[in-house]
């Protein structure tokens, strides 16, 4: 049996039209004939039957593959592993259902333990085997910065959790689409709501202007929303960026240098592009030197998640901190996307702690990745499909509901990320991620 990584068969819709002659009109009736014998009966020939639709194909006993590789033994496995296990439990949910046409859907993983360097390694393992890798799942914004170009040339497309401007548009007509708006956009959307709300949110004591100190990693992710166009964008609105520092990538970082420094600057809004352990890290030490009152605090999407209460000293340091937002939450049980998310979870017995936004994106764009693979088998053929014929289909996804519900996805017009966000604040535990604005187009800050 032949295996390719994802295939499919043409639907054929047999058309038959048939053509009439007119016949001209008579100038004079020529005399009737005599009839020199009875007329022969002739029989009417039988009803043509009407075109049927085949259907879809049979793929049975075909074999899908994509290829993913992360971060699950490093600095980064708390988040990506949930991520991995919500793949794979999706994946066996598809399977389960069906397949993909009747063919298996499988995963190849690779841990790279955090490293670039093992990234790059994983990919070329993975397209060395195999002279038609089809799709790739990333998790992380360094490896698809690392890669972007080379998939672009090898013309495979990647739906990628990092949300890196640089890897989704870098070059033009890229094979990096992400699974929400890229981190510039989120940081723009967060200074809208922050300066349009600025006199009943800011902290007591605070002026009439938004000076706003940016705290975060080193690297892709952590130095991925202050870009030319975010800073731009920010002066546009009257935000002085007063202070940047960046502070260590592990879950024992001390940012308290960071505050004070923040502070001297005269700051009273923070913005890190962190997660997990990273907002943590500094609502603990905003607590700790007596500080949380003086700034108003917020981050991107994957700072707002259970991860994030994992490290904190206590639950109730997360209260007040802002995120810009671009699914439904598990607390949201009338949706239909988080109903199928929730009798997954349940029935592959994950921990509590697995049950966060990594594992949301990934069944939503796993979702989203059946449908581009379906929609490429039947425009080309199993035995025609390629990475290119999926790119194809990829963007040509307009308004698709991922799980019918999670998330609005749009990759027409040259997007390659959704841009559309909700304002939240944790109120609470994880139940509790209140919704203050909702779904709203995110500002376009692409480079």
């Amino acid at each position: 049996m032949r295996k390719l990584t994802i295939a499919g068969l043409v639907i054929l819709a047999l058309l038959v039209a048939g053509c009439t002659q007119a016949t001209p009109e008579p100038t004079e009736a020529p005399p009737a004939p005599e009839p020199t014998s009875a007329p022969v009966a002739t029989e009417a020939p039988a009803p043509t039957e009407e075109p049927m639709d085949e259907g879809p194909p049979d793929l049975t006993g075909e074999t899908i593959t994509i290829y993913h590789f992360g971060d699950i033994s490093g600095p980064f496995a708390s988040v990506t592993g949930p991520l991995v296990n919500g793949a794979n439990d999706m994946v066996a949910h598809i399977n389960d259902t069906g397949g993909i046409f009747g063919a298996t859907l499988e995963l190849q993983f690779a841990d790279t333990g955090g490293s670039v360097d093992e990234a790059v390694a994983a990919y070329d393992r993975f397209t060395g085997g195999d002279d038609n890798v089809l799709l790739f799942l990333m998790y992380g914004s360094s490896e698809e910065v690392a890669l972007y170009q080379r998939l672009a040339e090898d013309q495979i497309p990647v739906i990628a959790a990092g949300l890196s401007a640089e890897a989704f548009y870098g070059i033009p007509d890229g094979y990096v689409f992400g699974g929400g708006p890229i981190y510039p956009d989120q940081f723009g959307f967060f200074l809208d709501y922050v300066t349009e709300n600025w006199a009943d949110i800011k902290p007591a004591g605070a002026g009439d202007d938004v000076k706003l100190a940016y705290l975060s990693w080193p690297g892709s992710y952590g130095e991925g929303a202050l870009t030319d166009e975010s800073r731009a964008y920010a002066d546009s609105l009257g935000v002085e960026i007063v202070h940047e520092e960046l502070y260590d990538l592990s879950p024992t970082a001390d940012t308290t240098t960071a505050i004070l420094n923040a502070q001297a600057a005269g700051a009273n809004a923070i913005y890190t592009n962190t997660l997990a352990f990273g907002p943590a890290a500094l609502l603990n030490d905003l607590n700790a030197l007596g500080l949380r009152s003086d700034f108003l605090v917020g981050g991107n999407n994957w700072a707002m998640d259970v991860g994030t209460f994992a490290f904190l000293a206590d639950p109730a340091y997360g209260v007040g901190f802002y995120a810009p937002f671009p699914f439904a939450w598990w607390s949201e049980t009338d949706n239909p996307a988080i109903q199928f998310a929730q009798e997954n979870f349940a029935a592959n017995e994950r921990t509590a702690g697995e049950q966060n936004i990594g594992r949301l994106l990934i069944q939503g764009f796993l979702d989203v990745a059946q449908f581009a693979i379906e929609n490429a088998i039947l425009e080309v053929g199993f035995e025609n499909l390629t990475g290119q014929a999926i790119y194809e289909q990829l963007v040509q996804i307009e308004g698709y509901n991922a799980l019918g519900g999670l998330i609005e996805v749009d990759f027409t017009n040259g997007r390659r990320s959704p841009n559309l966000l909700q304002m939240r604040q944790i109120q609470g535990g994880p139940d509790a991620f209140v919704i203050l604005q909702d779904y709203t187009e995110a500002p376009d800050l692409r480079p």
